[in-house]
C-alpha cells in the first residue's frame, strides 16, 4: 500500500535507470512509494533487463518494470503506467530527472494533503550548474509560429530566487516531475494520447485540472536536475519541429480558440 507511484518511460536510454535508482535509494522515503518503470523502446528489452537485475543488487531498492510489445510514445507509455499506479498519488517523471536531495516526492505529496484546492504540485528543476531549468509555464504567443500560445519557462538559465512562500502558484508544470491524486489523473484518463511523441500533453493535463477550478502549484523545496530532452532520442530534427507544430495547432484549436485578427482560429 504505498503512498505514491512514480511513473517513468524508458526510450533510448536505459542508463538513466541505474543512475535515477542510485539518488532514490538514498532517500529514506523513497521505502514508502512504488517505483515503476515503463519500457516503451521494445528492442532494448534485454539490455533494461540486465540493468534492472544489477541495479537491484546494486541498491536493494524495490521497482517493477513494464514492458510494452512496442514503441508507443510519451502519453500512452505514461497511461500504462497509470493504469498500473498502486498509489494514492502519482509522480510522472522523465528519465533524465535526478534528485538534488531526498524527500522531494514526500514534500510534493504532503502540499496536494495540506490543500484539498491543489490539483498538481510541480518541482523546481535545475539544470547541472544550478540554474533554473523549470519554474513553472506561462503561455507566450510566438509571432514567428502563427501567434500560437507556447508553453515558456520563465527565468530559465538565470540563477534560483527563492518566492516568498516555498510554494508557488503557476499556470501549467512541465510533465518531467508533476504530482497529483491517482483518482484524479485517472477522471482524465492520463494524459490526452491524440498529441504526438511528447509536447504539449502536459500542459493540456495542466489545463484541464485548471479547468475544474483546482490550481497548479510548483514547490521550490523539491528540487531536482533535469537533464532536458536526453530521455527523447530524435535523430531527425526536421521531423521532430513538425511534429512539435501539429501539437501547438491541437493545443492552440482547444485551450486558446480566441486567434489574433487574420489568423484561422
Amino acid at each position: 500500500a504505498p503512498d505514491g507511484t512514480l511513473i517513468i518511460p524508458l526510450y533510448g536510454r536505459m542508463d538513466f535507470l541505474l543512475h535515477q535508482l542510485a539518488h532514490f535509494s538514498a532517500d529514506p522515503g523513497m521505502a514508502r512509494h512504488d517505483i515503476l518503470y515503463v519500457l516503451d523502446d521494445p528492442p532494448k528489452r534485454r539490455e533494461l533487463l540486465d540493468l534492472a537485475h544489477s541495479a537491484h543488487r546494486r541498491f536493494g531498492l524495490p521497482f517493477r518494470v513494464a514492458l510494452l510489445e512496442e514503441n508507443l510514445g510519451f502519453a500512452p507509455a505514461n497511461n500504462v503506467g497509470l493504469a498500473r499506479a498502486r498509489g494514492d498519488f502519482v509522480c510522472y517523471l522523465n528519465s533524465d530527472v535526478m534528485p538534488a536531495a531526498p524527500g522531494w516526492f514526500d514534500r510534493m505529496i504532503a502540499d496536494l494533503r495540506e490543500d484539498q484546492g491543489l490539483g498538481m504540485v510541480g518541482a523546481l528543476l535545475l539544470f547541472e550548474d544550478g540554474t533554473v531549468q523549470h519554474q513553472g509555464l506561462t503561455f507566450e504567443r510566438l509571432p514567428q509560429l502563427g501567434a500560437w500560445p507556447f508553453p515558456m519557462h520563465p527565468g530559465k538559465g538565470r540563477h534560483h530566487r527563492a518566492p516568498a512562500a516555498p510554494l508557488a502558484e503557476a499556470e501549467a508544470v512541465t510533465g518531467a516531475c508533476m504530482v497529483l491524486r491517482r483518482d484524479l489523473a485517472q477522471e482524465f484518463g492520463g494524459f490526452d494520447e491524440g498529441f504526438a511523441i511528447g509536447d504539449f500533453e502536459d500542459s493540456d493535463l495542466c489545463l484541464r485540472i485548471r479547468a475544474r477550478g483546482l490550481r497548479i502549484a510548483v514547490d521550490h523545496r523539491a528540487r531536482l536536475f533535469h537533464l532536458e530532452r536526453q530521455s527523447q532520442v530524435t535523430p531527425d530534427r526536421m521531423w521532430r519541429f513538425n511534429v512539435t507544430l501539429l501539437n501547438a495547432w491541437t493545443h492552440t484549436r482547444r485551450w486558446f480558440a480566441a486567434a489574433p485578427q487574420g489568423e484561422a482560429p
